[in-house]
């Protein structure tokens, strides 16, 4: 089978179980202060090209919302678009993972394969990405997360061609790929190690290779350098940021932490907490570890030094990257997604190939076991994001009923949220400077605060907000009018 119509069967499953995922729930991608971020920068950029419209705040890189802005059209302006880039994404990442093993495997062919490029591995490496609890999820979401998962995987597959022997075409999409991974998701950028590593010796036997080289940096630049010079001017943004100023390997094993934001406390140790999610049931499947591992021992034993410095040599940039951070998030996982799945494919291949007829059917039940279990725990995952979300459309609707359309709104809540299906503004708490909270307490408008007080009460994450409600409750001070559990709404003392 041709390397494009084997990869057509994981882009088909990926859009199929997106498809049935957004049939079945209903859900507009929109779920934390980020998506909101992303998708009004996004609605925000037509006006800006066109009739030079100020751009809205956005601290992250600018890669995703571009990518959403090209297909509002297709949507009406709808949150639809940020969905069908997610969506596309994931399915081009399961696409690119399978031509990126039928690659490796047929550099060499005969020391995995038998004397051919596997087409099980290959499969088997893009159903992996395909039909993960991980990228049901990333898909609906109106977030960089699925794009950067889609070039990651188109950058790895392009370095791969090239080094093959591919024309110079292949080695420019590499750096394209890259740079616009790097500016959806920071983090992308470590990628350039193991690619650096993987392409060094074709680049240095190759004739002409010094202009394609050239050639790819130039493309990779002109994507990357003004995102760069955008986010020299934001403070908290990349180098400014304090994950990159205070970062340490120390964070590994720690638990405990001070940010600006607060005290943070998590159950396991940073670098312990990563390790694991690779492995979780509504993520990447914990069983397929065996076949990823038995990926690992066969590229070690055909001593392909490069394809394993590529593959495993990339997870593991991030999960030192991700162990030095304060911080704890599954989702700054997904990008290593790829090289996972393929490690998988390769581990799944070598026990088709060379195991014999008798293991083919346990490893087969296995992998789709496996895939089938770890979509039925990343359904459920999706569906309590679901709930979550539609318990914030209640918490909006029930505000709205209560704050008058004059009235000025604190929230320790979700802020971006309400400014979008209330079409009115509330500022965060947190963000919120002394200065600007006095502002408001000597203004003439009405007064009220939305907050979790428990939440408050514990501080944490929410110090900046406990901080400046303590203000407000001592003067003018703060009375109840009404709970929405967990939160309650407060108005000012005095004010109507």
């Amino acid at each position: 089978m041709s390397n494009a119509r084997l990869a057509l069967v994981p882009f088909g499953a990926a859009l199929i179980v997106a498809g049935v995922t957004r049939a079945w729930f209903a859900f507009d991608g929109l779920f934390s202060q980020d998506a909101y971020a992303y998708f009004n920068f996004a609605r925000a950029i037509p006006p800006h090209l066109w009739h030079g419209a100020p751009l809205p705040d956005l601290y992250w890189p600018r890669g995703y919302p571009l990518a959403v802005a090209l297909l509002l059209p297709l949507t009406d302006g709808g949150t639809g678009a940020g969905q069908l880039v997610s969506a596309l994404a994931c399915a081009g990442a399961a696409a690119a993972t399978t031509g990126l093993v039928r690659a490796l495997l047929g550099r060499k062919a005969g020391s995995t394969s038998g004397g051919a490029p596997s087409s099980p591995a290959a499969l088997a490496a893009g159903l992996a990405v395909a039909c993960t609890g991980v990228t049901l999820r990333y898909s609906q979401l109106v977030m960089a997360d699925g794009l950067a998962v889609g070039l990651v995987a188109a950058a790895l597959l392009c370095a791969v061609r090239f080094a093959n022997g591919g024309g110079g075409g292949w080695l420019i999409g590499c750096a394209a790929a890259l740079a616009w991974g790097t500016i959806s998701r920071w983090l992308v950028g470590l990628l350039a190690l193991p690619l650096a590593f993987h392409l060094f010796p074709a680049l240095r036997r190759r004739p002409g290779a010094s202009g394609w080289a050239a050639a790819a940096a130039l493309a990779g630049l002109a994507i990357l350098v003004p995102q760069l010079v955008v986010a020299h001017a934001i403070p908290q943004s990349f180098a400014q940021h304090e994950w990159v100023q205070s970062w340490s390997l120390a964070h590994a094993f720690r638990r405990e932490f001070d940010t600006p934001e607060g005290h943070e406390r998590y159950r396991l140790p940073v670098a312990l907490f990563y390790l694991a999610r690779l492995g979780w049931p509504d993520a990447f499947f914990p069983t397929l570890a065996i076949f990823v591992f038995v990926g690992l021992v066969v590229l070690a034993r055909a001593r392909d030094w490069r394809a394993l410095a590529l593959l495993a040599g990339w997870p593991a940039a991030v999960l030192i990257f991700l162990a030095g951070i304060p911080y704890e998030n599954p989702r700054f996982l997904l990008p290593t997604l790829p090289a996972i799945a393929a490690l998988a494919g390769i581990g799944f291949g070598a026990a088709w190939d060379s195991a014999g007829v008798a293991w083919r059917r346990p490893a087969t039940i296995t992998l789709a076991a496996s895939l089938a279990v770890g979509l039925a725990f990343g359904a459920r995952e999706h569906g309590r994001q679901v709930a979550r979300k539609n318990a914030d459309l209640d918490l909006i609707a029930w505000t709205l009923a209560r704050v008058p359309a004059g009235a000025d709104l604190l929230m320790a809540g979700p802020t971006l949220a309400f400014g979008f299906y209330g079409q009115r503004s509330a500022a965060a708490l947190f963000s919120l400077t002394p200065a600007e909270v006095e502002g408001m307490v000597r203004g003439r408008r009405p007064l009220y605060v939305l907050a979790d007080v428990a939440e408050l009460d514990g501080a944490g994450p929410a110090l900046g907000s406990s901080v400046n409600v303590a203000r407000l409750r001592r003067d003018p001070g703060l009375v109840v009018i009404g709970e929405h559990p967990p939160y309650t709404l407060f108005v000012a003392r005095g004010r109507p």
